[in-house]
């Protein structure tokens, strides 16, 4: 969807800046009206930008729970609201809290301000505040919501640092076994001419002097090809389509499926939970946990469920007929049913899978290290035998 950036005045005649997402210009003004802004210029944005801007979780996180402080002190919404956008060192997030106050003080709900800006705050944002205030506790929503932002990005960050220097091993590797390949090996091809000439060249030679052909004639051409590629799927959004059969490859991949699959469970029981506990109807805490799982495959599985619900029946009878849901953590949602305490279930076991995940991705990268380190002694070695069987061969040794 098109996005327009817009200057604009509200009915206490101050300036706003700011960027809105919608179909059309005609309906960019529309929803600049509807929030009682008058448009001095309305422009639409054209970026070549691979990465949106968005606002760092870390700072949304701590940005949620001072504001649920200082609610709870009895500071007003909108000088709490003033006194975050003067604190606050990220850019994005100080313009965006002096806008949301702005449409606040012209009679918009914090919901409706945040859900104008869809590209910066999600569905679970917005559905837990717009719960706690048509409730009355607003404070315990954002506190909540500051806690979610937190857990996740905690989780985040523990997967980042686990498998980064697995990653780092595995691009050196990569980046030297290439090297040698492009500018080592090809200094040996006129040693071995004779060689291949007589029909002498043993075949590892000749494997290894082709792929060294191949990537030193072909590396750069399908470097850019695969960047422009990928550029230009991702800027028409038809990178979405490879989603699906990628989220089943990597459940049903050996090793890191479970993985895969705790992650994206936990933070449907961790979403699910959060929503539920500060009264957000079931259907849609479905929907907004679904999208949160970040599975192609997980969604689809909610999403029946969700329908099934609508029908009468309970949660775990459709997750089960998925096939994607352990059988423990169907039980516990069976039984957090039949107790009605299905949001404290839900939270726990987000802890548990979260425990879990962590466990077996410990032991993943355990493995993965020496693996690495055995592949890309296997990868030289075969190298260095390579190079060293026409030797042998011209000496007689062979």
């Amino acid at each position: 969807m098109p996005q327009f950036r817009y200057l604009a005045v509200n009915s206490a005649g101050a300036r706003l800046p700011g960027t809105l997402q919608a179909g059309t210009r005609a309906e960019a003004l529309q929803a600049l009206a509807s929030r009682n802004l008058t448009p001095l210029s309305l422009a639409e944005q054209r970026s070549l930008q691979l990465r949106k801007k968005r606002i760092a979780p870390a700072a949304l996180a701590a940005a949620f729970s001072l504001l649920s402080d200082q609610l709870e002190t009895g500071v007003p919404l909108l000088r709490a609201l003033h006194v975050l956008s003067e604190q606050s060192a990220d850019v994005l997030l100080r313009s965006t809290l002096m806008a949301v106050a702005a449409e606040i003080a012209d009679g918009s709900s914090l919901a409706a301000a945040l859900a104008a800006r869809p590209e910066l705050f999600s569905p679970l944002d917005v559905s837990m505040i717009q719960a706690g205030e048509e409730g009355g506790f607003l404070e315990e929503s954002l506190r909540r919501l500051a806690a979610v932002r937190e857990r996740q990005e905690e989780i985040r960050s523990r997967i980042v640092s686990a498998s980064a220097y697995p990653l780092l091993l595995a691009t050196v590797a990569t980046l030297v076994v290439a090297g040698m390949l492009i500018f080592f090996v090809p200094r040996f091809e006129p040693l071995f001419a004779s060689l291949r000439d007589a029909g002498r060249l043993p075949w590892p030679t000749t494997l290894l002097l082709a792929a060294s052909s191949v990537l030193k004639t072909w590396a750069l051409p399908l470097i850019i090809l695969l960047t422009v590629g990928i550029f230009v799927l991702r800027s028409r959004g038809l990178l979405n389509r490879f989603s699906r059969p990628l989220d089943r490859l990597l459940m049903n991949f050996k090793g890191i499926g479970p993985v895969v699959r705790s992650v994206a469970i936990s933070r449907f029981c961790r979403v699910l939970g959060s929503l539920l506990q500060n009264g957000v109807p079931m259907i849609r805490s479905l929907a907004i946990a679904g999208q949160a799982t970040g599975n192609q495959i997980l969604k689809e599985s909610i999403s029946a469920a969700s329908d099934s619900i609508c029908s009468g029946r309970n949660l775990a009878g459709p997750l089960a007929a998925s096939g994607c849901f352990p059988a423990d953590v169907l039980e516990m949602l069976s039984v957090g049913e039949q107790s009605n305490r299905l949001p404290t279930v839900l939270l726990k076991l987000a802890d548990k899978l979260e425990a879990r995940a962590q466990q077996r991705l410990d032991i993943l990268l355990r493995l993965l290290e020496p693996a690495l380190m055995l592949v890309m002694a296997v990868v030289v070695g075969f190298m260095v035998i390579a190079l060293l069987m026409p030797v042998f061969e011209g000496s007689g040794l062979a």
